[in-house]
């Protein structure tokens, strides 16, 4: 049985002061609650998330640094869970993203993933995005000396 995962069994940040809602509509079933709420403790290097729930609020951490990046909070809701907020870290010394469906895609696939559900159509939008973000930067950088 896996072990659920809590606060004390990493070291942790709070969510910076710079932070920003984000909307993301998600229903999970009882048992995918629970898969999610059980969180994710990392297992070697190649894990990036500390994921732990505190009633209401589920907080995903970076494994390396420890740093706030998201909490959700979850509601019961004609015997599901919906998620009702989101918050993301927008301090730039922690976390450098600053594109609002990029954070929300990453999330929608983090929880989706927990709860056992199938990322594949989300995990391809995301991957776009980022080659989107990626050509952007190229041309920004076109014809700047290094």
């Amino acid at each position: 049985m896996k072990k659920i995962a809590l606060r004390d069994d990493w070291k942790t940040t709070p969510l910076p002061a710079q932070r920003k809602v984000l909307a993301l509509d998600r229903l999970y079933t009882p048992e995918e609650f629970n898969r999610i709420a059980a969180g994710v403790r990392p297992g070697g290097m190649e894990c990036k998330w500390f994921i732990f729930h505190e009633e209401p609020w589920l907080y995903l951490h970076r494994s390396w640094t420890g740093f706030c990046i998201y909490q959700v909070r979850f509601e019961p809701m004609n015997g599901q869970y919906r998620v009702v907020e989101v918050l993301v870290s927008r301090d730039p010394t922690q976390y450098g993203s600053t594109n609002d469906r990029r954070d929300i895609l990453l999330l929608a696939i983090l929880l989706d993933r927990l709860a056992g559900r199938d990322c594949e159509p989300l995990k391809r939008e995301f991957h776009l995005i980022n080659q989107q973000q990626t050509a952007e930067v190229q041309q920004i950088n076109c014809g700047k000396k290094a």
